[in-house]
């Protein structure tokens, strides 16, 4: 199946697994990209070296695409921003704060950067980045007291 996200991503499948704190490790993140799809490490509060031990996990199992969700907030989101880098991760998603600082590194690693942000104001932050946006879902008042737009964005080639 080719679509726009799997020539992006280099994934036989659109699908882009979710990077679940404590839930999505090597185990799950390989098994995904084998299958066709991008597998995604929930890096939450893990320390670099327990991440670079699940990538070396993920590339003993499978030459297929994966990435790394990095929450920001995390102590260890710089070591493993960097870390992303260093080992070429095809892509990273983030959450919990702005990655702006990470984007040029990324991008020279060739790491496709796919930020998860709250507002139409980080969404254009992104955008001034360098990043595009591949989608966008709002939710409605009835699901949540305010509007919320959730905007997905990965990084120009």
């Amino acid at each position: 199946m080719k679509t726009r996200v799997t020539e992006l991503l280099g994934i036989e499948y659109p699908i882009i697994q979710g990077g679940m704190a404590w839930v999505a490790e090597s185990h799950l993140a390989a098994a995904v990209s084998a299958a066709g799809g991008l597998g995604i490490i929930g890096s939450a509060t893990a320390p670099a070296e327990v991440v670079k031990n699940w990538i070396k996990e993920i590339k003993n199992t499978t030459d297929k695409p994966f990435g790394i969700n990095i929450m920001l907030m995390s102590p260890y989101a710089d070591e493993v921003a960097h870390l992303a880098a260093e080992e070429k991760v095809a892509a990273v998603t983030t959450g919990a704060g702005n990655p702006g600082k990470y984007l040029k590194l990324w991008k020279d690693a060739g790491v496709k950067v796919m930020p998860v942000v709250a507002s139409v104001a980080m969404a254009k932050l992104m955008e001034r980045g360098g990043a595009m946006r591949l989608s966008q879902k709002a939710v409605s008042q009835a699901d949540i007291s305010v509007t919320l737009q959730q905007w997905h964005f990965c990084h120009r080639l």
